[in-house]
């Protein structure tokens, strides 16, 4: 099976999700297409919204926007949608992990924001759920990462409140 470059394919989607403004998703992988169900507010019993992507989805979304890239995000918008599933596929790919499944619909109360599923290197199937300041922190590390790598100097806009 072809190695998936998960931190470009989860921004993509991300991406897309962010425009179509989704505030609650459940992405897997059903083959070789990405289904990302998704919705509009809090997570119901059944997801209004499926949408399936395929590689050449996924090639057509990256090259959209990317004059958008390298720019600093607002304050307000800096972790989106976007940013929090490349945050995520980045992860996957510094494990070398096959995602299984990645969602913010779990059931509230239990702490956690998002639950990512995925398979190591050695078939391991691995679950872990993740707070929103987890996450948080995640995506100010990767962006920090990604600024040394892009030439800005590692700047990157502190979270205001």
């Amino acid at each position: 099976m072809k190695k998936i470059n998960f931190s470009n394919t989860l921004r993509c989607i991300g991406q897309d999700l962010n425009r179509r403004d989704f505030k609650v998703f459940d992405i897997c992988i059903e083959g070789e297409l990405f289904l990302a169900r998704g919705g509009y507010s809090a997570p119901t019993a059944a997801f209004p919204v499926a949408i399936h992507y395929t590689a050449a989805d996924i090639k057509q979304l990256g090259s959209t926007g990317p004059e958008n890239r390298g720019k600093l995000p607002s304050p307000e918008d800096f972790v989106n949608l976007e940013q929090v599933l490349r945050t995520f596929g980045g992860y996957l790919d510094k494990l070398e992990a096959r995602l299984i499944r990645l969602t913010n619909s779990e059931p509230q109360g239990s702490g956690h924001s998002f639950r990512l599923e995925y398979e190591t290197l050695e078939g391991d199937r691995r679950i872990e759920d993740h707070s929103t300041a987890t996450v948080y922190d995640m995506c100010v590390t990767m962006y920090k990462r990604r600024g040394r790598m892009t030439g800005t100097n590692g700047m990157f806009r502190q979270r205001r409140g």
